[in-house]
């Protein structure tokens, strides 16, 4: 660095004038700040647009998509008896012929205790500190896992505990009054094989509690819940609750009528249905000749278990085995490689590497920081320079490790990750791939590159391999390019070993399945029988009334407030993104520096750069050119729908407005769209939305799409935002990841390259500055040696 004179002898100001020449100097630098601010303003507002576009997909999503368009209206017979709500799937007539039983749900009672609400539990003689319990869901089904209830008994009184329950998951509700307790299951329903609520921990607690058959740790808790039993369209059912739907029908029982008939219906299904889970489970169904065309249950299961043999299982094993090895490590390896996170080091150590490991040692108690600066410190010889920079990868406890591993326990790592890194490849290429390539293929693999942009440029490829080839995912490809011929050939002799296996390994776990299923249907429609039988005993007093119809008809209204509630919200984005392309770019706004920022306001400095962001986006192509694709869809036909009054949405009155300045927003024919939604509501909502539509569906020969308009629209709301994502990436990208994170890393290089030319040139300054100086005083000197000379 130069000596800097201050012109002491020329009685200038230096410091002065040069920062008034750095000044004029840094201007390209300024320059160059301002176009990384411009880069990153254009950066977020493109990222702003993406943002709108998500918020307006997942609007589609959850308002349109996932419910329905059309809208219905339900009308009851007798809603004193039957009430119904039609869904926008409702169809047809429904008709409830009778009701000989509501669903209710199972309670239990204990004794009277002597206790009151503040009794500790521990006064009761309760030592327990939790109960487990299990009940009835909304679906019928039993809870899979028990919910735990915590307490401490010499704390918790009984109104505790009780309040306790009642806040749980267990899905029971609680109550103590007059020395008892009251169990309810908070779910209608019967559970075919047990209790409606079961204590699975904990029983004695409920022993002391007044319920005197419970002792140990488990039993039933409460019972006698019922399931509604009802006839629908001249079928005997039930349901586990009394509001359920049917047909797009949302029904709900209010009182029993037609008892008798319904029981008498509801028995003959119950003893049919139990005669035919028998014979599910227990008999072959044969053909007129005597063969059999359908194992039973049990014989499938036989047959699956014969099919799954030891000799297969074996086969598999020992080529796993064979190919893919198995760990070798020994306890104290095993416990230092869990830990060891970074792997890839691990996989990555050489021979040469591993020896210098073998006497290598740290200071335990040393920070991670005082380790590096040991290891960046040690003689080459001792560790090479690649070595230490890949030690400055590993964290304090990997060092530690390290330094308490030998040669030998080093190389069994690298072989274990190794193995795993193998092992992990060939779990992610499919295996009907691997088993389907021929030797030829597996030695043309080897000179592709998955990494370039065309992996296939320059070589001379099959078409049978690359239609196998670009049926890959990426992750498949990755796996791909990291194997060699000859892994590539174990991988195709164990995949077809391993495909029969797996195929029979399935089969197996199927019939086991549909064995436990076969078992709990039989066992239900026993206990279903067995219900019936009792209500045919003991029929119940109830009215004998018509049968309760329900009908529905179309909610045009609802249904119209939802079009117009989507072309708004669509209107609302649409106008955003256009009114972007079309704002004022004012050019004598540029960003603000740092200098300039000093000077103003911060009022000031938010009008200034109010009009600087403006017109960021001015006549973008990019988003012109989104918007145009999905201004396109309104006029594209459904093929799917043959009536041409319904298969576009400007047929049924939805247009793009006229006025080019509005940038494609909708507008509504309302007159029109009523009379389509009056005339063919479900070709209406077909149009909008075809849950069986396809984007290469085939019509009369022809390759069509015949997906709704919705499915359309995001999907072009989709490409828009990758386009986007290209050109401005995402807050998880890099920037070398998109175009205009590229430009500022090159804007980053320059404004460096122009930080250090600026360092240079005040230096040039300086010195220039300081020769004068020390040539002006060197001349004040000599005048006045002659000065005084004379």
């Amino acid at each position: 660095m130069v000596n800097r004179v201050g012109g002491l002898a020329s009685g200038m100001d230096i410091d002065a004038l040069v920062e008034k020449l750095m000044n004029a100097e840094r201007a390209p630098l300024n320059k160059l700040y301002q176009n990384k601010q411009r880069y990153e303003w254009q950066r977020d507002a493109y990222r702003n647009i993406n943002t709108k576009l998500k918020t307006f997909d997942t609007y589609i999503a959850d308002n349109l998509m996932l419910k329905n368009l059309t809208s219905k209206t339900a009308t009851s017979s007798n809603s004193a008896y039957v009430s119904a709500v039609a869904t926008g799937t409702a169809s047809g007539t429904l008709s409830i012929d009778g009701v000989s039983q509501l669903a209710t749900a199972a309670r239990g009672v204990g004794q009277q205790i002597n206790a009151t609400g503040s009794t500790k539990l521990s006064e009761l003689g309760i030592g327990e500190t939790s109960i487990e319990l299990k009940a009835i869901q909304s679906d019928g089904n039993m809870a899979t896992t028990a919910t735990k209830i915590e307490f401490d008994p010499n704390t918790t009184t009984v109104d505790q505990l009780i309040s306790k329950i009642n806040s749980s998951n267990a899905g029971v509700s609680a109550i103590f009054e007059g020395g008892k307790v009251s169990i309810t299951a908070k779910n209608t329903g019967d559970n075919k094989v047990g209790a409606e609520v079961q204590v699975t921990s904990g029983a004695d607690v409920f022993n002391k509690l007044g319920f005197k058959s419970l002792t140990g740790q488990s039993g039933d808790l409460a019972s006698g819940g019922t399931n509604a039993v009802f006839e629908v369209n001249g079928i005997a059912t039930e349901r586990t609750t009394n509001t359920f739907t049917i047909n797009g029908y949302t029904l709900t029982l209010k009182e029993t009528f037609n008892a008798l008939t319904t029981i008498a219906n509801k028995l003959e299904a119950a003893q049919k249905e139990r005669d035919n889970a028998y014979a599910s489970l227990y008999e072959d169904v044969k053909d007129k000749d005597g063969n059999i065309i359908k194992f039973s249950l049990e014989n499938a299961v036989q047959n699956a278990n014969n099919a799954y043999s030891p000799d297969i299982i074996n086969a598999y094993q020992t080529k796993l085995t064979e190919v893919l090895g198995s760990s070798k490590l020994d306890e104290t390896e095993q416990a230092v490689y869990t830990k060891f996170k970074n792997k890839d080091f691990l996989s990555k150590l050489s021979d040469q590497d591993i020896a210098q490991l073998g006497p290598f040692t740290v200071n335990p108690d040393a920070t991670r920081e005082e380790m590096l600066a040991a290891i960046s410190s040690s003689l080459d010889d001792e560790l090479s320079p690649e070595l230490k920079e890949k030690l400055h990868t590993l964290s304090k406890e990997e060092l530690i490790a390290l330094s308490n591993l030998d040669s030998a326990q080093l190389t069994d790592l690298r072989t274990e990750v190794n193995r795993e890194i193998k092992q992990n490849n060939y779990n992610t290429i499919s295996k009907s791939f691997l088993n389907g390539l021929t030797s030829e293929e597996i030695t043309a693999i080897q000179a592709i590159d998955f990494t370039k942009e065309d992996p296939y440029e320059g070589l001379t490829i099959s078409d049978d391999l690359k239609t196998k080839l670009n049926g890959l995912s990426g992750a498949e490809r990755t796996a791909l390019d990291n194997l060699n011929e000859q892994d590539l050939k174990s991988f195709k002799e164990l995949a077809a070993v391993q495909i029969p296996h797996d195929e029979k390994k399935s089969a197996k776990e199927a019939a086991d399945a549909a064995l436990a299923a076969g078992q709990t249907r039989l066992a239900n429609a026993e206990a279903t029988l067995k219900a019936a039988q009792e209500a045919a005993a003991n029929p119940p007093t109830s009215t004998t009334i018509a049968s309760v119809t329900m009908t529905s008809s179309n909610n045009v209204d609802d249904m119209m407030t939802k079009i117009k509630e989507f072309v708004n919200t669509y209107n609302g984005l649409i106008k955003d993104l256009s009114d972007q392309t079309k704002q004022t770019k004012y050019r004598d706004y540029a960003p603000l520096t740092n200098e300039q920022k000093e000077d103003m306001s911060e009022n000031e400095i938010k009008l200034w750069e109010e009009k600087a962001k403006s017109g960021l986006l001015r006549n973008d192509a990019l988003i012109r050119s989104g918007l145009a694709d999905m201004r396109s869809l309104v006029y594209q036909s459904n093929p799917a729908i043959t009536d041409s009054k319904y298969n576009t949405l400007y047929s049924i009155g939805i247009t793009t407005s006229k006025n080019y300045n509005e940038g494609g927003t909708l507008q509504i024919d309302e007159n029109k769209l009523r009379a389509a939604l009056e005339a063919d509501p479900d070709a209406v909502e077909k149009l909008f939305k075809n849950s069986e539509g396809k984007k290469e569906d085939t019509i009369n020969g022809e390759k069509v799409d015949t997906r709704g308009y919705l499915e359309k629209l995001r999907e072009s709301m989709k490409s828009f935002e990758v386009s986007i994502e290209k050109k401005a990436g995402r807050s998880s990208m890099t920037d070398a990841e998109y175009a205009i994170g590229k430009n500022l890393m090159d804007t980053e290089n320059r404004i460096d390259t122009w930080k250090r030319k600026l360092e240079d040139i005040e230096t040039r300054y300086w010195k220039q500055f300081t020769a004068m100086e020390t040539a002006i005083n060197k001349a004040n000197q000599q005048s006045s040696m002659f000065m005084q000379g004379q």
